[in-house]
């Protein structure tokens, strides 16, 4: 059917409507490219017509010449053709679909391999796309391929997957495409859906490099190029929060440096819901929200104020004194109503052991009592009343409260009762009177031991009165007790729990844990106590049980 070889001008050619490919001028411009580095190595099918010959086969080869021909390049014409035999039109259209079936483009894995040898061969990407009319980008997507473990190929050859997904693997580690190979053949398991895929396979988080606030040459760690949506990714999500977390710091403290009043940290975990605020300036007490996305990015909202506030704020605007000191005092407290209870009781059965080993002290209290009063001096001891059964079990197992459990033993056994309280009273006056007789025959120093000892019985918990004795007696709370499970599971305010990480890590150090959750940072605050994996902090307290008593907001510290 075939004849010799020939080469035709481009003038004695046309394209057959019998040609089984549709491609128009705008399918040729890389194939143009091929031919004018390496001429046309494929000939072209043709048959006889009156006018000269028909293209039964190669109209992009053809077009592609005829495109160079056009801008003065004429190294590719005449083209070499194959001439069919002069038979029907039936002939035509099999050798036109014959040729053009045997050159259906490669798939993305056959690309891949043919570049490899040639690579293999000492060709650069450069020459490869050049070989092939092809931009460089193209070839390095190809080769990227190259990353892939044999059993994801295997499935994509399989046609269990699509291109799409292909592509995505080549941003993972050769584990966690591993990871999901097995996720998609196991039939009682669900690989992730492909809009989440991308995140599972950098590790949970899909962190661009284009959301980083620092300087990428401070990172470390490994970033992924996505090769085919031509972006970068974080796959050390650690190493990238601590440098993110520094420098949103240093955004907020240049924000408060020029002359926001409040820059609050929205963390990722939240949104900023800009329909729940109202704008208000600078000079009149709006503040920055500094919003962090779980992917990284951050954005800044200036000028806004919680619509409650701002309505509360009027409301109060138009009320006399009494009415605007009730509003303040419905502000939220620091801390809340069982973490209150736990810093009373431990400042109070320190500050109560301490005054029962001070004589001078308690007599000028009682003194002070005689003169002043309290509502306990009917007279009645101090129960230290828990806020519910957990911190009821806790007090009891406080050093402090044996300690002073057993002075009272001992006060009790030189009075010489029969009794487990020792302040109790007695409508009947027998027991004063008995205890009376009994001191009588006590030396001075022994019932100045007695009376601090009475007078440490019934210390109201909870008052000013509390904090002035630590501060006098020089309490230190830590002697007796260090921040424990109960403390830091009631420790709940977010602005207190990092202010206690600044206190207990240093500032530098806080910065990078900025937008952590509360749990998080009340974790490393412990482990920096215990010395676990960090340098131990020694003597720290928390500032509710210091002596005088600190605070780390500007809000009540109680709702009392």
């Amino acid at each position: 059917m075939l004849r010799d070889l020939h080469h035709i001008p481009l003038d004695q050619l046309k394209v057959s409507k019998l040609n089984a490919r549709r491609h128009g001028a705008k399918d040729i411009t890389s194939l143009a490219a091929s031919i004018a580095a390496i001429g046309v190595l494929q000939p072209l099918l043709v048959r006889r017509n009156c006018d000269g010959f028909e293209i039964v086969a190669g109209q992009r080869r053809y077009l592609a010449v005829k495109s160079l021909d056009a801008d003065g390049n004429e190294t590719a014409s005449p083209l070499p053709c194959v001439i069919l035999e002069a038979t029907g039109d039936a002939t035509a259209i099999e050798a036109s679909l014959a040729e053009n079936i045997e050159r259906l483009p490669m798939d993305e894995l056959d690309q891949h391999e043919a570049f490899m040898a040639l690579k293999r061969k000492g060709l650069g990407e450069p020459d490869i796309a050049a070989h092939f009319g092809i931009s460089e980008q193209i070839v390095k997507r190809r080769l990227a391929i190259a990353s892939l473990i044999p059993d994801v190929r295997r499935l994509y050859r399989q046609g269990e997957m699509d291109a799409k997904t292909l592509h995505l693997l080549t941003l993972a580690t050769k584990e966690r495409q591993k990871a999901w190979v097995q996720l998609v053949t196991d039939p009682e398991q669900a690989p992730p859906p492909f809009w989440q895929l991308k995140a599972w396979l950098l590790g949970g988080a899909e962190i661009s490099c284009k959301a980083a606030l620092f300087d990428e040459a401070l990172y470390t760690g490994p970033i992924a190029t996505d090769l085919f949506g031509e972006d970068r990714f974080f796959t050390d999500a650690e190493e990238f929060w601590r440098l993110q977390n520094v420098a949103i710091a240093e955004q907020r403290d240049k924000l408060l440096a020029s002359g926001w009043g409040e820059v609050i940290i929205v963390p990722p975990n939240e949104r900023f819901q800009e329909w729940d605020h109202e704008p208000v300036s600078k000079a009149k007490g709006g503040a920055v929200y500094i919003d962090v996305a779980p992917d990284g990015c951050v954005a800044i909202h200036k000028g806004f104020h919680p619509s409650c506030d701002r309505q509360r704020a009027r409301r109060a605007a138009g009320q006399d004194d009494a009415s605007a000191s009730e509003a303040t005092t419905n502000e939220r407290p620091e801390i809340s109503a069982p973490l209150a209870n736990v810093v009373d009781i431990l400042r109070h059965s320190a500050v109560r052991l301490a005054v029962a080993s001070a004589p001078g002290i308690g007599l000028r209290l009682v003194l002070a009592h005689i003169l002043g009063g309290s509502r306990l001096w009917t007279v009645d001891a101090d129960l230290q009343t828990p806020h519910n059964e957990t911190i009821a079990a806790w007090r009891d197992g406080l050093p402090t409260q044996a300690a002073f459990a057993e002075l009272r033993r001992e006060a009790i056994a030189r009075l010489g009762l029969d009794e487990e309280a020792l302040v109790a009273r007695d409508s009947s006056g027998e027991r004063t009177a008995t205890i009376f007789v009994r001191l009588q025959d006590m030396p001075d120093d022994s019932v100045l031991a007695l009376l601090a000892m009475a007078m440490a019985d019934t210390l109201v918990m909870g008052t000013g009165l509390i904090d002035t004795l630590g501060q006098t007696l020089a309490v230190d709370v830590g002697q007796h007790w260090q921040p424990d499970d109960l403390f830091f599971d009631l420790a709940k305010d977010r602005e207190a729990v990092s202010a206690m990480l600044t206190e207990v890590i240093g500032e530098t150090a806080a910065r990078s844990y900025l937008t952590e959750t509360g749990t998080k940072k009340k974790a490393i605050i412990r482990k920096a106590l215990s010395g676990d994996g960090r340098t131990k902090v020694e003597g720290w307290l928390p500032g509710y049980v210091r002596f005088p008593q600190e605070q780390y907001t500007g809000r009540p510290l109680t709702a009392r």
